[in-house]
């Protein structure tokens, strides 16, 4: 049965009838107020999105549907949702900034390059970047710093019926101006690049690209906490030692709790943040952090008393930022 068929187009009360035949309750909203949340303020796909962190009867005349899931459980734990994302972009955002710091004082005392050397044999790596910069090439936020250290000429593609601008030459950018026009991902494409062949002390691939994976998902704005089941994933020998040697939290607590992928993401995101950041910036930002999971995420904490799914996973997170910061 096709999509169309299945899961026809329904309309907001619709959808309220469909949510209470499977189990779930409207016993601190009205079905009206939650159907203006659906229509005015979020949609159902990414409320109901939450019910995976809910379990269903296994038996019995309620079989298949969702245990002890009111409406406002689905609401509350979207707006965490919300402030958590916002919270993440923040931190991801500090993180490539000291990165950055990083490498290019690095690179200023690496004798083995001048920094430009090292953008020409990248970018001859890696076409597609430079077809990036050309997109950007126009852009008013960064086409000064392309067509000053670039040559460009406009070419005519027969394809589109237009001129655009293409990249002739790359050999006079440094890294220093390179870093300014790259994307997150693209930087740690670089940022790997160069640390591959050297041996300075720096963040590891497996770790550095569970951070790009989050940043990634917040910026597309999905939901982190849709799934907090834990799953197949694996964490870094580095993540994992470190937080086995958190008293608080056991071995089985740790396997269990790293093989969910967002739990990961968000530790290996915490983990590179204690290493990398700043201590005036990471003083501020700890504050956000604890406000958000010891006041916000609790103001409600009722709710989810009879979840152990959601509480196992707040507990855990909630060590694991006592033990870093």
């Amino acid at each position: 049965m096709s999509n169309k068929t299945d899961k026809p187009k329904q309309t907001a009360p619709q959808l309220i009838a469909k949510m209470k035949s499977k189990g779930i309750t409207f016993k601190y909203t009205t079905e009206e107020k939650a159907a203006e949340y659906l229509t005015d303020k979020n949609n159902y796909l990414r409320t109901a999105a939450y019910r995976k962190n809910f379990q269903k009867y296994n038996n019995g005349s309620n079989i298949g549907k969702y245990i002890n899931l009111d409406f406002s459980y689905l609401q509350e734990l979207s707006t965490i949702d919300m402030h958590f994302r916002f919270l993440i972009s923040k931190m991801c955002s500090d993180i490539e900034h000291d990165l950055k710091v990083r490498m290019l004082k690095d690179i200023e005392n690496d004798p083995s390059t001048d920094g430009y050397d090292i953008v020409n044999t990248f970018l001859s790596q890696n076409s597609y970047i430079v077809g990036k910069l050309e997109a950007t090439s126009v852009s008013p936020f960064t086409s000064d710093l392309i067509h000053k250290y670039f040559t460009i000429q406009r070419v005519y593609n027969p394809q589109k019926r237009k001129n655009e601008n293409k990249i002739t030459d790359y050999t006079d950018c440094p890294a220093w101006v390179l870093l300014e026009m790259l994307t997150f991902g693209d930087f740690i494409r670089f940022y790997e690049f160069y640390y591959s062949t050297r041996t300075y002390t720096k963040i590891s691939s497996p770790i550095i690209n569970l951070v790009k994976s989050l940043r990634n998902g917040v910026a597309h704005n999905n939901c982190i906490l849709a799934d907090l089941a834990h799953g197949t994933s694996r964490a870094p020998a580095e993540i994992s030692q470190t937080i086995a040697k958190i008293p608080s939290i056991s071995t089985k607590q740790r396997q269990k709790k790293l093989s969910c992928r967002p739990m990961l993401e968000f530790i290996a995101l915490l983990y590179t943040y204690n290493l990398i950041v700043s201590n005036k910036v990471k003083y501020h930002r700890t504050r956000e952090l604890k406000n958000l999971f010891y006041n916000r995420m609790a103001e409600k904490k009722a709710f989810f008393q009879k979840n152990e799914l959601i509480k196992s996973n707040y507990e855990f997170v909630r060590k694991i930022i006592e033990s870093f910061f």
